[in-house]
């Protein structure tokens, strides 16, 4: 190592020591671009991609009509939380067959964010089978939309029991 590349580790490492902050400051940015660039993962499964703010409305009606449990997942392409829950959000839907799973890029659709209330992504929000909205869940939390969505499910099972029972 020749004498000018000791003293420039040495300069870079001073430097480094004096100005850390500044320092990890800049990785940090860094760190965001290049996770910016990276693609949004495929959602996979049985989960259906929402394009503008009528489909939404749309596949929420049909859910309705069939009386079936609907889960949304509000998520933005540059959220690291949305990137890492929609692989799982996917596997969900493969496990829950009785569950109707949209995807909605609040980006594409800012009046369906608007009218739903999203303020925060990834957001999830389950209807029930009436349409009506059930619970939601802010974050990347998908133990708990798990959760939310087996107990809409049983609730319309039971539901539908009763009804068939009643005949």
């Amino acid at each position: 190592m020749s004498a000018f590349d000791a003293s420039l580790l040495e300069w870079v490492y001073e430097f480094a020591q004096k100005n850390f902050m500044l320092v990890f400051a800049i990785c940090m940015l860094l760190y965001r671009v290049y996770q910016a660039q990276q693609p949004f993962p495929e959602t996979g499964g049985r989960v259906e991609a929402v394009h503008d703010d009528d489909e939404l409305d749309a596949k929420l009606k049909k859910a309705k009509d069939n009386k079936q449990v609907a889960v949304v997942d509000f998520y933005a392409t540059w959220c690291p939380p949305c990137k890492a829950a929609a692989l799982r959000y996917g596997a969900m839907s493969e496990e829950m067959p009785d569950a109707l799973f949209l995807k909605v890029d609040v980006d594409k659709c800012k009046a369906a964010a608007q009218k739903h209330g999203i303020t925060a992504m990834p957001t999830f929000h389950v209807f029930g089978a009436d349409g009506e909205k059930f619970d939601s869940v802010r974050g990347a939390d998908l133990a708990k939309v798990k959760k939310l969505v087996s107990f809409a499910v049983d609730f319309q099972n039971k539901k539908d029991a009763e009804t068939e029972k009643d005949k």
